[in-house]
């Protein structure tokens, strides 16, 4: 039988407050870095990155904004589920560790959300500056590591949850 889970207020902590801010300045700069480009950038730009970070088809400059609005979306949800970390499935959810194992599940929540739209950030610079010819390919070693940064963190949470 399913415990019901109970809402609780849990306070974001002080470092991801801080990784919000730093996530929202970054993405903010992106975004008005890609609009100041816009019009030195070629009608046709990268749209597809293959493994070894080489374009491998491209596109319309107006398939940039996609990636934006991917960024608004993912920073919006993962906003809403950072808030209510009672919406979640948890592995082993007793009375005795509701509240740490919300608190995990908040943190857990917000690197996701700031690391995911890192990655997003990291994209659209990328995606401008060899659409301009800056830069010839993806940066692959910096891409894979911020997507490392996302596994990592994502089982350290299991790792932590595991252990309660």
């Amino acid at each position: 039988m399913e415990m019901e889970k109970p809402k609780l207020d849990i306070p974001k902590p002080g470092f991801a407050k801080a990784f919000d801010v730093l996530t929202i300045a970054l993405f903010a700069a992106c975004i008005v870095y890609m609009f100041l480009q816009w019009s030195q950038l070629p009608d046709r730009i990268p749209a597809h990155f293959g493994a070894a970070g080489e374009v491998d088809r491209w596109g319309s400059k107006y398939e940039l904004l996609i990636l934006p609005a991917i960024g608004i979306f993912l920073w919006v949800t993962l906003s809403f589920l950072e808030k209510h970390p009672n919406l979640y499935n948890y592995i082993n959810l007793r009375p005795d560790n509701i509240e740490t194992q919300y608190r995990y599940g908040v943190v857990f929540m917000n690197v996701t959300k700031n690391v995911s739209t890192l990655l997003i950030i990291f994209i659209m610079w990328q995606t401008n500056e060899i659409a301009l010819e800056r830069v010839q390919s993806l940066n692959s070693l910096f891409f894979f590591g911020i997507l490392g940064a996302l596994f990592i963190s994502i089982g350290y949470y299991f790792y932590k949850v595991m252990r309660l």
